[in-house]
């Protein structure tokens, strides 16, 4: 039964999730992955034969979905933004959908109000709640995985099979890690008992998931997936022929990286759980540290947001344990354990070249040439000069990625610029330009006839974005 005490909770919940979410979302600037994203999605809301363009450069659609979806619904809405909305409705799913998960697996309110809190609080969770990237709505994806798959094992029920097959294969559909979730299937047995009936339900899951999947196979560039992610991850016979060539590099960054967003205080109450809840802790135990493991040996290239997904899973152990507290004290620990990842969520939301991120975040979104910072002043350029003259070229350094993407986004903006990609940037400058945009590199190339319009450094870093005027 629904007390009035879990409507108040559940309004202070979504309206501090909302606020922190929603407050300043366009403060940070564009980046290049997003520009990719958002300008397929753009393509894809007003072309339905391009609904599968993101499958050419390897990609799962489902985001871009989402996203182009927005845009015909909201079609006023500053493009950046409606990247970002998806995000945050992914991240309110995980909020319901980690309440869901940590009640199926403990029994226990509290438990699963502090999750919720922990998942709200998290500086992890937050920064990537808030970007135009498909890794927030992955990790909604698993956080529901994991609450279905418990409830399956504990139920046997086959409309839970089935619900459990679509959400897996949403998450493919979203990114090909989703292919990990298969293992919660056999592991979920650990909280529950074996049962016949299971291996069909499990066939069931798996059946769903391929089908919803399998959409992708209706466009011809399906394999360019299985090509995207040999760029990223070990084929077998790489593996085989140095097995550990990545491990120790993988694990020396991975493992400093999720302490880092999770804290120390945080990452010391995950290991109280097991005190009283030892099978369902070692389920989400080894859950994250069988992804983190495969990862340090497969994955060629690593971010840390590839620790997202199942990062939550943490935090539902992190509630746990601060639950063995007594009222009195909780509110204590509570407090020191949420000061600094609150103080770094405002820092995030007012002055986040001044916030305290791992380096190799900010390298990709605030501080190298991926980030973003003068791409709104350029745009605001460039409509001013496009009123003044019936046609404007400019070249860009770069065909993919942020430019030209950041520019042809808001094209409505300036009709009448002609934007022309180049790379690599010639020994002489093209011809019939009038301005020119260098962002990957230091300057331009030695002997273009160029003046320096404006330059904008890219947060604390030494990158910057210069937009010159051709003479």
């Amino acid at each position: 039964m629904i007390k009035r005490a879990d409507i108040v909770t559940w309004i202070v919940l979504v309206t501090a999730f909302l606020a922190t979410r929603l407050a300043n979302l366009g403060l940070i600037p564009i980046f290049t992955d997003e520009s990719i994203y958002l300008r397929w999605s753009q393509i894809m809301a007003f072309d339905a034969s391009l609904r599968f363009l993101p499958l050419t450069d390897g990609k799962p659609p489902l985001f871009m979905w989402l996203t182009s979806g927005v845009m015909r619904l909201l079609p006023q809405m500053d493009a950046l933004l409606t990247g970002r909305l998806v995000s945050v409705a992914a991240g309110l799913g995980s909020v319901i959908g980690i309440f869901f998960a940590s009640y199926i697996l403990f029994k226990n309110r509290k438990i699963s109000y502090l999750a919720a809190l922990f998942y709200l609080l998290s500086p992890f969770t937050f920064f990537y709640d808030r970007f135009g990237l498909a890794d927030s709505l992955l990790a909604m994806f698993g956080i529901w995985t994991l609450g279905l798959a418990v409830l399956l094992v504990r139920t046997i029920r086959l409309d839970v099979a089935m619900i459990l097959g679509l959400t897996v294969g949403f998450g493919l559909l979203t990114k090909t890690p989703a292919l990990f979730f298969f293992f919660l299937l056999p592991l979920s047995l650990l909280v529950g008992k074996w049962h016949w009936k299971l291996i069909p339900l499990f066939a069931v899951v798996v059946v769903f998931a391929q089908a919803v999947f399998s959409i992708l196979r209706l466009f011809p560039l399906f394999n360019m997936i299985d090509q995207k992610n040999h760029e990223f991850i070990l084929t077998f016979p790489e593996f085989f022929r140095n097995p550990l060539q990545y491990f120790w590099g993988n694990l020396h960054s991975l493992v400093p990286w999720e302490i880092s967003y999770l804290t120390i205080p945080v990452a010391l109450l995950t290991l109280l759980a097991f005190k009283k809840y030892f099978r369902p802790s070692l389920l989400l135990a080894t859950l994250f540290l069988g992804h983190l493991i495969y990862m340090a040996v497969f994955n060629k290239v690593i971010y840390p947001r590839f620790l997202l997904t199942f990062t939550p899973y943490l935090l539902i152990l992190a509630a746990v344990g601060l639950s063995f507290f007594s009222q009195r004290k909780l509110v204590l620990v509570a407090f020191l354990v949420f000061l600094y990842p609150a103080f770094t969520i405002f820092k995030l939301t007012t002055d986040p070249i001044s916030a305290p991120l791992l380096q190799a975040d900010r390298d990709q979104y605030l501080d190298g040439w991926a980030a973003g910072y003068g791409v709104t002043e350029v745009r605001a350029y460039l409509s001013k000069e496009s009123k003044l003259h019936d046609k404007i070229t400019i070249g860009t350094e770069g065909t993919f990625g942020l430019m030209p993407f950041a520019l042809e986004i808001y094209k409505k903006d300036y009709p009448n610029v002609d934007i022309k990609p180049y790379w690599p940037l010639p020994e002489k400058i093209p011809a019939g330009l009038d301005y020119f945009i260098v962002y990957q590199r230091s300057a331009p190339p030695a002997g273009w006839p160029l003046e320096l319009i404006s330059k904008y450094r890219q947060g604390k870093g030494e990158s910057s974005l210069q937009l010159y005027k051709v003479l």
